[in-house]
């Protein structure tokens, strides 16, 4: 135990080191880095695992042993985060505005399209505007009949004149969560068909207006069972460079 303890320590601070802007997160977040490392075979039940060391550690009072966990208790309930040394983890309970906005910010800084766009920027040694949007690139008509929303792109490197878009599962495969089958858009269609008309459209009218697209398609890394990137850098980056080839100088 104590060995893997100190493991999991160490894969928390590599955690942080490498997502600078990340303030802490759920402990079930952590998972594919500790299965990455050898703490664990394989998740299950989003985090049992590691929720069965805390729970341990927690019964002998030795929660100090990992000073990243923050136990957030309710009742007989208790939730496990994550958080970042010299970091603060803020209840939503407090403050149901800027818990929101901060929730927001911890799950763009620590998702897959963010990490990714990270080591695009890395190998092209740019930044890239993120969420970048054109106002000739557009989505349906809204319910007023005259409004459409500008559709965002990934990450746009004006220099190089290319647009990157990391494709997530939802944008190959059927993903209740996201496509929501029950509900109708304002095109008459479901989110899912909604996505793929979506996505086709970023395609074709990136092309005519001679802007290179590059799609980076999730299944190109190594994933974990929920189809999330384990986030192996030095492979990843090895992916994405045969990708980038042709805007590598």
């Amino acid at each position: 135990m104590e060995n893997k303890i100190k493991i999991i320590n160490k894969v928390i601070e590599e955690y942080f080191n490498k997502n600078s802007q990340v303030i802490w997160i759920k402990a079930k977040d952590i998972m594919p880095e500790l299965i990455k490392a050898g703490v664990f075979v394989k998740d299950n039940k989003a985090g049992k695992p590691l929720r069965n060391i805390l729970r341990e550690l927690d019964r002998n009072n030795a929660l100090s042993e990992i000073p990243f966990v923050h136990a957030e208790r309710e009742g007989k309930n208790t939730y496990w985060y994550i958080v970042r040394s010299g970091g603060e983890y803020t209840p939503t309970e407090l403050s149901p505005k800027v818990t929101r906005k901060q929730y927001g910010k911890n799950k763009k800084y620590s998702s897959d399209e963010y990490y990714i766009i990270n080591l695009c920027d890395e190998i092209l040694g740019q930044n890239a505007s993120r969420q970048h949007t054109f106002n000739f690139l557009v989505g349906d008509l809204h319910k007023d009949g005259v409004t459409r929303t500008k559709l965002p792109l990934d990450a746009y490197y004006e220099e190089l004149n290319m647009v990157v878009e990391f494709l997530e599962k939802q944008h190959t495969e059927e993903v209740s969560h996201f496509d929501k089958p029950d509900r109708v858009t304002v095109s008459g269609v479901s989110r899912g068909e909604q996505r793929k008309i979506y996505d086709q459209r970023r395609r074709i009218v990136l092309k005519n207006k001679e802007i290179d697209l590059v799609e980076v398609d999730y299944s190109l890394f190594e994933i974990d069972n929920n189809k999330k990137l384990l986030r192996n850098k030095e492979n990843d980056i090895l992916v994405l460079s045969q990708l980038l080839t042709d805007y590598i100088s």
